[in-house]
């Protein structure tokens, strides 16, 4: 649907189940993309989430991230939390498999994913919250133009002691 140079954004489907729920059932992944507590997700749990993310919803778009050379599915991006008044948007994103991160895929998923948000939403401005032990994170949301707007000291508590968040913009100049 939407395309970079190494990841399309598509819409999620059923086909990518399975794959999903190993991502969010894999510990190390998810620790430092989420802020909640990480809970098993069942088969169903999964199903719901991927229901809800249909056309039709206004609160939240999602997309799965695909491969452009093996059209393999390697995670999900999208916007979280929609603000249409001030047209702000924070954006989300999973590359669950490991063997595909440090390759450029995240990189250029959140690159294409502000393209749509600012082209396509006329959106003004992008967020994102990052755990500020997340270095590889931190990284790939610098190479896409993102500035740290600000810090939440000692913000989510995980693995026995809280953590540091950064919150990082960027605008559609």
């Amino acid at each position: 649907m939407y395309q970079g140079e190494k990841v399309r954004l598509r819409a999620l489907d059923n086909g990518d189940l399975m794959a999903s729920l190993d991502y969010v059932n894999d510990f190390e992944t998810m620790r430092g993309v989420t802020n909640g507590l990480i809970l098993p997700s069942t088969v169903e749990d999964e199903a719901r989430f991927f229901s809800a993310q249909s056309r039709s919803n206004r609160g939240e778009y999602q997309f799965a991230v695909e491969t452009l050379e093996t059209r393999r599915f390697i995670g999900r991006c999208g916007f979280t939390q929609v603000d249409w008044k001030n047209r702000l948007a924070e954006l989300a994103i999973l590359i669950g498999e490991t063997s595909n991160r440090g390759k450029g895929f995240g990189t250029d998923a959140v690159k294409t994913l502000c393209r749509f948000g600012f082209m396509e939403m006329g959106l003004h401005k992008i967020t994102v919250k990052v755990f500020a032990f997340n270095t590889a994170a931190i990284r790939c949301y610098e190479k896409c133009g993102f500035v740290r707007e600000g810090l939440l000291r000692k913000e989510y508590f995980r693995e026995g002691k809280f953590h540091d968040v950064i919150v990082m913009g960027l605008l559609n100049e």
